[in-house]
């Protein structure tokens, strides 16, 4: 007796790769009238507070980097080695003066 051959199994086609839609890109804070602009030429320490919420930032931008944040309230403006740091609020450069004996500054953002 001959041996029935086990039926052939077709692999099953794989599905079609669903691509989610390329989500909306946010309009850059550049693009807003409270753009705070901070270009770091050192490694510097870079802290926004805003009161009764968390912080905008809380860390080191690294020398040669540009951070831009859209500013809706007042916030306290906290950079560490501020010499490396240049700072504009609505297009107008920031001074960033260090407290006294000390190598940061701290600047209220109204």
């Amino acid at each position: 007796p001959a041996e029935a051959a086990p039926p052939a199994i077709a692999p099953a086609p794989a599905p079609a790769a669903a691509v989610p839609p390329p989500a909306p890109v946010p309009a850059p804070a550049a693009a807003t009238n409270n753009a705070l602009v901070l270009t770091t030429t050192q490694d510097s320490w870079v802290e926004i507070r805003r009161s009764g919420a968390a912080p905008l930032i809380s860390r080191i931008v690294k020398a040669g980097n540009t951070e831009t944040f859209d500013i809706t309230g007042p916030v306290m403006l906290v950079v560490g080695k501020p010499a490396g740091v240049e700072a504009s609020l609505r297009g107008a450069k920031l001074e960033l003066t260090p407290v006294p004996g000390g190598t940061t500054s701290r600047l209220n953002i109204k």
